[in-house]
């Protein structure tokens, strides 16, 4: 094994212990805490959209519409953190012949599986609950973000053929 393998290896390696980190640590924090931080993404959204469009709401309208947009964007959230999960898992399935037979298989799989026990974990956090629904959620942005990646390298093969042509 060459040594440029091996360095992908543990890049991609680091990369996806990171990033499982960095989902465990926003799991980790207790319900009054993630739900100030959304809602503080949500207020600045609705108050963006009330400068650029000259709305006029007043401090009750803008927090009417956070709260109205905290769910939808906090799902969003978690579907992109699972695409993410789910694109470095794929990198890492291809570092290895045996998983690299199915990568895209084994990159949902370990997403999935990481969902879970990441719901798991938050059965024990102040305020939080483990759900179902949000492993079904996290797995969903985990496909869309490999069904991404797919279309990417893709592209990316092709624009690769068709430069090497030359």
């Amino acid at each position: 094994m060459s040594r440029r393998t091996n360095r992908s290896r543990y890049a991609w390696l680091l990369a996806l212990v990171l990033w499982m980190a960095c989902i465990f640590y926003f799991s980790h924090q207790r319900a009054t805490e993630s739900g100030e931080i959304s809602m503080s993404i949500t207020y600045h959204m609705a108050e963006g959209w009330n400068k650029t469009f000259s709305l006029g709401w007043q401090e009750g309208t803008l927090q009417q519409y956070a709260r109205m947009l905290e769910h939808p964007i906090r799902k969003a959230a978690h579907m992109t953190e699972y695409a993410v999960l789910a694109c470095i898992l794929l990198g890492n399935c291809m570092q290895y012949p045996l998983l690299s037979k199915r990568p895209y298989l084994w990159a949902e799989v370990g997403a999935g599986i990481y969902a879970a026990t990441d719901e798991f974990h938050q059965l024990f956090i102040e305020g939080r609950s483990g759900e179902w629904k949000d492993v079904g959620i996290d797995s969903v942005g985990a496909f869309l973000g490999l069904c991404l990646a797919w279309i990417a390298l893709g592209v990316w093969n092709q624009i690769h053929i068709k430069f090497r042509k030359r």
